[in-house]
C-alpha cells in the first residue's frame, strides 16, 4: 500500500454488487472519504433493490442500480445492457474505482469503466486479478466487514476512521411512517420493539414460535408495542409469530420499502431479529439491536448499533454455505440451539441498558 493517489477534485466510483446488508456496509467508507476529502465526487454502483438506501445520502452524487436480472437474462439483452452501461461509465471519466464485491462481474465492470486506478483486494477472484491493477493485502476474517472496507482508504494515505453510518430518509417517507405509528399507538414514550423473524436462508432463521414467545412476554411484562416486519414472501413466518404471540401486533407488514423500514426502526427502542439486512438498517438508524447468529460469524457481520447484543453458538461447522439441504446438524442446527430463555435474558439486559441512557422504554421503576 505504498502507492498513493491524490483524491482532491477527482471522481471516484465504489462498486458493491451484493445483498442489502452489503450495501449498508459501504456507507462508512463513503462518509469517511467525504469528511477527509470534501471535494471528491463519489458515485456508487449497487444491485437493483438496495439502491434506495443510498439515493438520498448527501455524500453521494449518483447511484447506479445494476440490474443483475437483465444482465444475466440472455446473451443479447446482456450485451445491450452492458454496452449502454459501459458507455455511461466511460463518459463520466472516473479516475478511481474501488470494487468491494471481489467477484468476476464487478471487476469486469470496473475495468470497462476506463478508470486508470482500479482497486480491489488480494483475496478477490482469480479473474479479478486480470481486470484490477491495485490490490490490498488483508485477511477478511480478521476484520468486521466495515473495518475491512475502511482499510482501503489507507491506500490514499488516509487513517483514523469512524465506524458510524447514516441512512437519510426523505421527509415524505418519514411523515408517512409517523402517521402510521400515530394511528397504531406507537409513541415516543412507549416501549416500541421491532421483530424481524425472516432471513434470506432458512438456516439463518430462528423458530417463529420462539419469537412469538418473546413478543408475548414483552407485551405482558412491559406493555410493549410490537412491530412485526418481514420481507417479500415472508407473510407465513410473520403470521406464525403473531399467532404464537397470542395477540395482534401494533404494526404488521411485509410490504415496507427499505427506507420505510428505516423510518419505522428509528421510532423503535429495540430490534430483535436474525442475521439479516433489517438488523443493519436498525443499527444504522441508532436503534438498539439483538441479533441471532447462525452460520455467519458475528465478528465479521454484527450490526453496528450504539447498543447491541448478539447470540452465537460458534459450532465447528459455522461458516458453511448456509444451504438447508446440506446442513450436517438437521434438527439440531446452530439456530435450533438458541433457546427462548437465553434470548429473553439478553432482551432484559438490553432494556436495562436502554433505560439509564434516556431511550424511551416505557418501563416504570
Amino acid at each position: 500500500m505504498n502507492i498513493t493517489a491524490n483524491l482532491s477534485n477527482t471522481k471516484l466510483l465504489i462498486v458493491k454488487l451484493a445483498y442489502i446488508g452489503d450495501t449498508i456496509s459501504i456507507i462508512p467508507v463513503i462518509e469517511n472519504l467525504k469528511e477527509k476529502v470534501p471535494d471528491v465526487t463519489i458515485d456508487v454502483m449497487v444491485n437493483r433493490g438496495s439502491e434506495e438506501l443510498l439515493e438520498y445520502h448527501p455524500c453521494i452524487r449518483k447511484v447506479y442500480a445494476y440490474d443483475r436480472k437483465t444482465a444475466k437474462e440472455n446473451l443479447a439483452r446482456s450485451f445491450f445492457y452492458h454496452a449502454k452501461l459501459f458507455r455511461t461509465l466511460r463518459s463520466e471519466r472516473y479516475s478511481i474505482v474501488i470494487d468491494f464485491t471481489l467477484g468476476d462481474r464487478s471487476s469486469f465492470v470496473s475495468f470497462m469503466s476506463g478508470a486508470p486506478c482500479r482497486i480491489s483486494y488480494r483475496n478477490a477472484s482469480r479473474l479479478s486479478h486480470l481486470f484490477m491493477n491495485h490490490f490490498i493485502d488483508l485477511n477478511p476474517f480478521d476484520y468486521h466487514i466495515v473495518d475491512y472496507q475502511l482499510q482501503s482508504l489507507r491506500f490514499f494515505g488516509l487513517n483514523s476512521f469512524k465506524r458510524t453510518m447514516s441512512i437519510h430518509i426523505p421527509k415524505p417517507i418519514d411523515t408517512e411512517i409517523e402517521r402510521l405509528c400515530s394511528s397504531s399507538g406507537i409513541t415516543k414514550g412507549s416501549l416500541n420493539v421491532a421483530i424481524h423473524p425472516g432471513a434470506r436462508k432458512k438456516t439463518r432463521q430462528w423458530h417463529p414460535e420462539r419469537f412469538g414467545e418473546i413478543a408475548r412476554r414483552l407485551k405482558e411484562r412491559y406493555n410493549a408495542k410490537i412491530v412485526l416486519i418481514g420481507g417479500p414472501g415472508e407473510n407465513d413466518v410473520v403470521e406464525k409469530v403473531e399467532w404464537h404471540m397470542g395477540s395482534k401486533a401494533c404494526i404488521k407488514s411485509t410490504e415496507l420499502s427499505l427506507l420505510e423500514m428505516a423510518a419505522l426502526f428509528r421510532r423503535c427502542s429495540l430490534f430483535i431479529g436474525n442475521d439479516t439486512a433489517p438488523g443493519h438498517i436498525a443499527g444504522a438508524v441508532k436503534c438498539a439491536t439483538l441479533t441471532l447468529f447462525g452460520p455467519n460469524f458475528p465478528h465479521l457481520w454484527r450490526p453496528l448499533s450504539p447498543i447491541g447484543e448478539i447470540i452465537f453458538k460458534n459450532l465447528p461447522c459455522c461458516g458453511c454455505r448456509h444451504e438447508e439441504e446440506l446442513c450436517i446438524r438437521p434438527g439440531n442446527s446452530c439456530m435450533d440451539l438458541i433457546g427462548t430463555e437465553e434470548v429473553w435474558e439478553k432482551v432484559l439486559s438490553l432494556l436495562n441498558r436502554l433505560q439509564p441512557a434516556g431511550s424511551p422504554t416505557g418501563i416504570e421503576d
